[in-house]
Formats: structure tokens, C-alpha cells, sequence
């Protein structure tokens, strides 16, 4: 039990922390606080059985160390139904009317509080009859409220089925233990509880590091790329100072040098100074390149429609691609985003050049901007070479390319598409498969209402 008690509570240590304003994320790690002081109960009572053997505790501080124990026990048999329950309901906010939903924690509060007002039994912690009449209801509810989630992207899909595989199993075995044995005069499995828990731990540290688990990874990625971001940042503007200086003195003395060449007729070198005129205007714009992708992006957002955004960067597409490559969109009239125009065009058009270059002999992309209740997307995808799944995690890293060898290529389009959709609050989503292709989603949160 110890190992559940250390678990759990840094389970709901690392969910507080990826994002404690969010009532789904407070809520879980709440769950995972009950539960852990379950385990701690069990501990506490080999601990006080072990010093009173040993005559190493007196009675009154077994006393107290039993009131501790019990008000352990409390949170556990208590909390994990309320706070389940609560999790269940702010995760599927869209089962539960606005004003019913804010009530909810409050009026599901009454019942756990109302058995601390109960007499204490000496043998058993609590009245398992009586918990039952709430417990058993509270947990099932909240089961029914996570399974029935809907209207969820890709990726909220694929996060949703990880947080049944880590929460639902555990809990469910939980009351199951708890509550329900204790109805047929089974009592103290709880101790079976840590094998459904150390489960639910697995998959929570694997979901962690390769599928993401309620914004944990995000958070982790999202720290990384910006400390990223801002190292480059600082970086590229001091070199380009000094490229700048050394550029400006070259093409200067190049310049004195082919007014030389030309007044003396040497032909020669005046076309050698020239080449070294063309390799200074070909570095400067490279750095310059650089720069501009990795400087702090400043935003004018502004409302737009997704549809007319997208359909003008299709178009230019279209026409410099040609024949080889075939666009097939389909277009929601309805998707509106709060987003600055251009620079969302420019990562759009980035993710399409992409596409295009991914299909040497020709393909087809296929466009989908669609709108919904949290917001509205932006879905782009080739049948192209795909990304090796050894690079898939690496290809928003600054300067992390496939595309070695080829001109202009730094590395930073897909870094600074990462970027503009974290500052405006959205996100991107790469998927993609050998041989197959690649889908890149832009997701951008819900228009608040009143916004302009």
C-alpha cells in the first residue's frame, strides 16, 4: 500500500500542476488524493499495530494516531465517490445544463458531509449501509457521464480512451471493494485495491510519455519548445547582428573592387566579384530567414473565417503545383477563429508547401476546415512520402528536418506553425504514416461570445 499511497498522490501532484485553473484537472487529482489516503490508512494501521506490540506507543497517542487513520479512511470512502462523480461532470460539461452543472459539486457535497455526522463505530470506520444508498449512485453516474463524452477531435479521441483505461477501471474496483462487499459481510478487501491501481498508475505514466495524459505531456513539450524558442531566439538575433556588420563590409569593398575591375577592363574579376555579390545577398537572406521565424511572434488577431483563409492558400497551391498535384476541399462557411490573418495564412500555406513537397510525382491533398461546439479546425492531408515514426516527435523542433540538402530549408516552418497555435491558444497535431502520408490538424479554441 505503500506504493499506491506514493502513486497516487504524485499522480495528482504532476495533474495540479499541468494545470490547476482547469476544474477537470483539480477534480482528477482530487480523485487521486482520496485514493491515496486510503492507501495511507493502510499504512498508518500496520504502522500503529507495529508500535503497539512493540509498547513503544502509549494509549492516548494511539488514540490520536486512530483518529488520523479514520479521518484517512473518511477521505477515501468519502471523496472517491464526491470527487469522481465531480470529475465525470466538468469532463462531459456538455451532459449536464450550465446551471445544474455549477450546482452539482455543492449539492453532492450534502450527503459525504452529512456521514461525518454520524457515531462512530469502534470496529468499522463507517456505516457501509448507508454509504452505499450514495456511494454506489455517485460512482455509476459518474461512469455513464464518462463513457457518454462526445463531439471530441482525433486527438481528443485517442486522450478520452486513455482516461477511461486509467480512471474508470480503478474506480469501478474500487467501489466494488469499498462498497459493495462490505453489503455481503465481506470486509477489508480494500487491500485488493492496489492491483487495479498500480494498473491505472502504468497506464498513466506510459499514456504520459507517448500519447499525452490530460495536458501532462503538453505541458512538458509546450516548456521545452518555448525554452527551445527563446535560446534560438536570442541566438539568431546576435548572429545576425554580427552577419549583418561583416555583409555590409563586404559588399562595400566589393563594390570598390568591381568599379576597379570595370575601369581597368579586367572582365574577369569584375564577374568574380560578382559571384561573391550574389553569395552575400544569397547569406543575408538566409539569415534574415532565420531570424524572422524564430522572433517573438506579435499577433493582431482578428475575427476571420476559416473557409476564405483556407480556400485563397489552396488556390496558390493550385496553380504553382499544376496538374501534379490534385486539391479536393471541403469547406464549413460556418468556421470563425479569433487569429491573426496573416500569420495563420503563412503556417497554412507552410503546412501545404509541405504537403506539395512530400509528393514529388504528384498526389492529392485533401482540405477539411470544419467548426463545432469547441472550437474549429483546419485538417490537411497528403498521400505523400510520410514521416518515419522516429521523427514524427521531433518534426516541431526548431531546425529538426527531413529535408536536408535543399535550399532555404532551416528546419523552422513547422516550429513556428507550433508556435503561432500556442500563442493563439490553439494547437497543432501531426499525424502521419510511412509510405502513406501525413495529417496536420490546426485546432483553434471556441469564438467567445461578444468577442469582435
Amino acid at each position: 500500500m505503500l506504493f499506491v499511497w506514493i502513486a497516487l498522490w504524485l499522480s495528482a501532484g504532476l495533474l495540479l500542476v499541468a494545470n490547476r485553473k482547469s476544474p477537470v484537472m483539480r477534480w482528477l487529482s482530487l480523485l487521486a488524493l482520496c485514493g491515496g489516503f486510503g492507501a495511507l490508512a493502510s499504512v498508518m494501521e500496520g504502522f500503529i499495530v507495529m508500535l503497539a506490540e512493540e509498547g513503544r506507543i502509549t494509549d492516548i497517542h494511539e488514540r490520536w494516531l486512530r483518529a488520523a487513520q479514520r479521518g484517512c479512511s473518511w477521505m477515501s470512502y468519502y471523496g472517491l465517490p464526491y470527487s469522481f462523480l465531480c470529475f465525470a461532470a466538468a469532463y462531459n460539461k456538455g451532459a449536464i445544463p450550465g446551471a445544474a452543472a455549477r450546482v452539482l459539486p455543492y449539492a453532492a457535497l450534502v450527503l459525504p458531509v452529512g456521514m461525518l455526522a454520524l457515531p462512530i463505530t469502534e470496529e468499522y470506520p463507517v456505516h457501509y449501509n448507508l454509504l452505499a444508498v450514495w456511494a454506489i449512485p455517485y460512482t455509476l453516474i459518474g461512469g455513464a457521464l464518462l463513457l457518454r463524452k462526445r463531439g471530441m477531435n482525433p486527438a481528443e479521441r485517442k486522450a478520452h480512451l486513455v482516461v477511461v483505461a486509467a480512471v474508470l477501471p480503478a474506480v469501478l474496483i474500487a467501489l466494488t471493494m469499498n462498497n459493495v462487499m462490505p453489503l455481503f459481510g465481506i470486509y477489508r478487501m480494500w487491500r485488493y485495491n492496489v492491483w487495479p491501481i498500480a494498473f491505472a498508475f502504468a497506464v498513466f505514466i506510459v499514456a504520459l510519455f507517448n500519447f499525452g495524459f490530460m495536458g501532462v505531456q503538453l505541458l512538458i513539450e509546450c516548456r521545452q519548445m518555448n525554452y527551445s524558442l527563446r535560446a534560438i531566439t536570442s541566438g539568431t538575433a546576435m548572429l545576425n547582428h554580427a552577419i549583418k556588420n561583416d555583409i555590409g563590409k563586404i559588399k562595400l569593398f566589393s563594390h570598390k573592387i568591381e568599379q576597379a575591375a570595370e575601369a581597368d577592363g579586367m572582365s574577369e574579376l569584375r564577374e568574380d566579384i560578382r559571384v561573391i555579390a550574389a553569395a552575400t545577398s544569397h547569406i543575408e537572406a538566409m539569415i534574415l530567414s532565420v531570424h524572422d521565424r524564430t522572433q517573438e511572434l506579435r499577433l493582431t488577431p482578428e475575427r476571420l473565417r476559416l473557409a476564405d483563409l483556407v480556400r485563397e492558400q489552396a488556390g496558390a497551391i493550385e496553380v504553382r503545383s499544376g496538374d501534379r498535384i490534385r486539391v479536393y476541399a471541403e469547406y464549413d462557411e460556418h468556421a470563425t477563429v479569433n487569429a491573426d490573418p496573416a500569420q495563420t495564412a503563412e503556417a497554412v500555406s507552410n503546412v501545404l508547401n509541405n504537403a506539395v513537397e512530400a509528393m514529388p510525382g504528384g498526389g492529392e491533398i485533401r482540405i477539411h476546415v470544419r467548426s463545432g461546439k469547441r472550437g474549429s479546425t483546419i485538417t490537411i492531408r497528403d498521400n505523400g512520402c510520410g514521416i518515419d515514426k522516429s521523427h514524427l516527435r521531433k518534426v516541431m523542433e526548431p531546425f529538426f528536418t527531413t529535408k536536408s540538402g535543399r535550399t532555404m530549408n532551416f528546419g523552422l516552418g513547422l516550429a513556428y506553425c507550433y508556435q503561432l497555435m500556442n500563442r493563439q491558444g490553439g494547437e497543432l497535431r501531426i499525424e502521419s504514416e510511412l509510405g502513406k502520408g501525413t495529417e496536420v490538424t490546426f485546432y483553434f479554441p471556441a469564438v467567445k461570445s461578444g468577442m469582435q
